[in-house]
């Protein structure tokens, strides 16, 4: 007659599962994790961007002139800027017919002060100064 005798508790085999299937749990969430921090810092960068673009943008006609073929250059917070004003625009602009000499094109673009960045673009149209 055999006798069956009850071990209690975990084999090898199941523990090293269970610690397997634990450490993959781990390493997702901690991937998770860096990814939204990135996603933070990169995002915060590109809406400073956008501001220091803004900010000179509505310096356009004020401080930077309104003709074409003006260039500025500069830096704010560590950031550079590249103003252009120009008659040309883009050919994903979608305009209907403009009379000569009605608009001007201007495009702000703001370097990313690290090095993996993009930069970020603010284009608008200004009609032209006209005199009285």
């Amino acid at each position: 007659m055999s006798r069956r005798i009850n071990h209690k508790g975990f084999t090898m085999i199941e523990t090293l599962v269970s610690l397997a299937i634990a450490t993959l749990a781990i390493t997702g969430f901690y991937q998770a994790l860096s990814t939204g921090m990135f996603m933070e810092r990169r995002s915060g960068l590109q809406a400073e961007q956008m501001l220091v673009a803004t900010q000179i943008m509505d310096r356009v006609g004020d401080d930077f002139l309104l003709q074409p073929g003006q260039q500025d250059n500069g830096v704010i917070r560590d950031m550079a800027w590249t103003l252009v004003v120009s008659e040309g625009r883009t050919a994903d602009m979608r305009l209907g017919p403009l009379q000569p000499n009605e608009v001007v094109f201007v495009y702000v673009t703001v370097n990313s002060p690290v090095e993996d960045g993009a930069p970020v673009t603010l284009r608008a149209i200004r009609y032209r100064e006209t005199p009285l």
